[in-house]
């Protein structure tokens, strides 16, 4: 869904402080931040756009690295605004939290299958079912791969856990 009210522009985020003690951390600027709103860098975004995603609303980012005082402006906050209800819950493995209504519900999937018969066409969107799920189709995850986007994580729909 798109914003009603823009952002602060530009946005200003500060990443956390490099702890050389954490397998997970790193002073590599990865293509995607999974954040409360995920953070995408410019040749990602282009790259999607070429794959026929036009689902992106993007909003201007300052993003400050703690410890050298860096500040990258070649990402942006994505609003990634098709939100398609998209998961097939007879075949599909999960727990539901919330309402029984399908608008106030969140499902953690141990297996997802999607149904074709709802993407609506969208090539990228997030799970109505799971908000905080992006689905990308195999053809855009394949075009993201061949222009050597290495750094990006595809799951197997039947092997998800969120």
């Amino acid at each position: 869904m798109a914003l009603t009210v823009p952002p602060p522009n530009p946005l200003k985020f500060t990443l956390r402080p490099y702890n050389p003690h954490s397998e997970d951390d790193s002073h590599h600027m990865p293509s995607f931040f999974r954040a409360a709103a995920p953070i995408f860098s410019d040749e990602l975004i282009s790259a999607l756009r070429e794959c026929g995603v036009d689902s992106l609303d993007v909003y201007d980012l300052e993003l400050t690295d703690p410890d050298s005082g860096q500040v990258y402006t070649h990402y942006k906050v994505v609003n990634v605004v098709s939100l398609v209800s998209a998961a097939d819950m007879k075949r599909s493995i999960g727990t539901a939290h919330g309402s029984t209504n399908l608008a106030l519900y969140d499902v953690d999937f141990d297996r997802l299958v999607i149904d074709p018969g709802k993407t609506k066409g969208h090539n990228f969107f997030r799970l109505a079912e799971s908000t905080n799920m992006l689905i990308a189709h195999e053809s855009v995850k394949q075009q993201l791969q061949a222009k050597g986007f290495t750094d990006l994580a595809f799951y197997k729909l039947g092997n998800v856990a969120t």
